[in-house]
């Protein structure tokens, strides 16, 4: 029995917000490291300007803080190479067991094959891996959204979690991630 009905119609700017959402929830510590190392270097070249080295330092912290997001913008660079700039306009069928994506072809996907669910203030992302997941739009879904997310929950046995994001870094981002970030929760 169908459950629910979503849709999303892809452009340059959706490609590139699920690649930087992935990114930022599945590579984050790589983000925050290389974040860190950045100052550091960043810092180390002020205090030693006079120097050739400092210079160094300064001009490797600068170009690293530059390129904290081009791990997704060369992903969503390539997606858009591949789609040839014809965008995709996908529907979602949501059934007891799985889903159905309607696209060029149409794949069935079982919920237990998800590692993620993921939701911005205006999508939700069904994460497969770190590198490939769904994006759907949350309007699409109107006033079955609020049935839809704890659905998906208990279907998939995961809990929504919000994209890690560097101005929001806090303690609890922390033990997320020593924790592995949102891993499927143990069912009863």
């Amino acid at each position: 029995m169908k459950r629910f009905t979503a849709h999303i119609h892809h452009t340059q700017d959706t490609i590139l917000r699920m690649c930087r959402t992935m990114d930022d929830t599945f590579f984050f510590g790589r983000k925050v490291l290389m974040a860190f190392t950045a100052i550091t270097l960043t810092v180390l070249g002020v205090w030693n300007m006079e120097s050739m080295v400092g210079i160094i330092f300064m001009m490797i912290g600068c170009w690293m803080l530059a390129s904290l997001n081009l791990p997704a913008k060369n992903q969503a660079d390539n997606i858009k190479k591949a789609l040839g700039g014809v965008y995709p306009q996908n529907k979602y069928e949501f059934y007891d067991k799985h889903f159905v994506l309607f696209a060029k072809n149409q794949d069935v996907v079982n919920y237990n094959k998800l590692t993620r669910l993921i939701e911005d203030e205006g999508f939700c992302y069904l994460c497969l891996n770190e590198q490939a997941g769904y994006m759907l739009e949350k309007a699409s879904l109107g006033e079955e959204l609020k049935q839809f997310m704890p659905f998906m929950e208990k279907a998939t046995g995961l809990k929504w979690t919000k994209p890690y994001k560097l101005s929001t870094f806090n303690l609890r981002t922390i033990i997320e991630l020593a924790k592995g970030g949102s891993e499927k929760k143990k069912k009863k």
